[in-house]
């Protein structure tokens, strides 16, 4: 009787299954790390992206707002006058612009109206009021513009060429209250300190400026 050997049935062994398990996680793994820094990295980029945009979008509200100042003094909720711009006072930056070029219900066309901007809880918020001086029931329109402002400061350059922190300046206030009230600056100096992108300054001259 001729002796057949049972032929060998294909397969792996235990440790075989174990290495491949082993090497099949760590493949895992580093391709999970990949896709997971790639969707970081997109979303990192996208979230700067919109930073970005809404810091533009601030600068160029504010700079066209203080390019349509207009010198024109108001009253407050007391009844007294208040300078057509303002700062220096702690309670943010204050002057009259120029109405919007259409035309808004209960405005006449291309009126006047008062503007404020302060910095609240690490926010630069945008006040506007549709009449400049105040009256009874008068509604103030706030509006967050930038979030993450660590700090926000200006400085205003005369018609003769100095450099002021506060407006009216000293010197304005002590020789003519009359100019102090009605007279704007030659240009705006904005100071932002950003959480996360450190100091910007940005220059708005007026148009009346023709430079030094």
């Amino acid at each position: 009787m001729n002796y057949r050997p049972k032929p060998k049935v294909g397969g792996f062994t235990l440790l075989e299954l174990l290495v491949t398990l082993v090497l099949f996680a760590l493949l895992s793994l580093l391709t999970y790390n990949s896709l997971r820094a790639m969707i970081d990295s997109r979303q990192q980029t996208s979230l700067e992206g919109e930073r970005l945009a809404a810091l533009q979008m601030t600068m160029a509200r504010l700079g066209l707002d203080i390019q349509q100042a207009q010198a024109r003094g108001v009253r407050d909720e007391n009844g007294d006058p208040q300078p057509s711009m303002l700062y220096g006072t702690g309670k943010g930056f204050e002057f009259t612009r120029s109405g919007q070029a259409h035309a808004t219900p209960g405005r006449a066309n291309g009126s006047p109206q008062r503007l404020r901007y302060l910095l609240v809880d690490h926010d630069l918020i945008r006040e506007s009021r549709p009449l400049p001086d105040w009256a009874r029931g008068t509604t103030i329109f706030p509006q967050t513009m930038l979030g993450q402002v660590k700090g926000f400061d200006l400085r205003f350059l005369d018609k003769q060429g100095d450099w002021h922190n506060q407006w009216p300046s000293e010197k304005m206030i002590v020789a003519d209250s009359v100019e102090s009230e009605n007279s704007l600056p030659a240009a705006v100096e904005v100071w932002l300190e950003l959480e996360d992108w450190g100091s910007l300054r940005r220059l708005f001259p007026l148009p009346a400026w023709q430079g030094p």
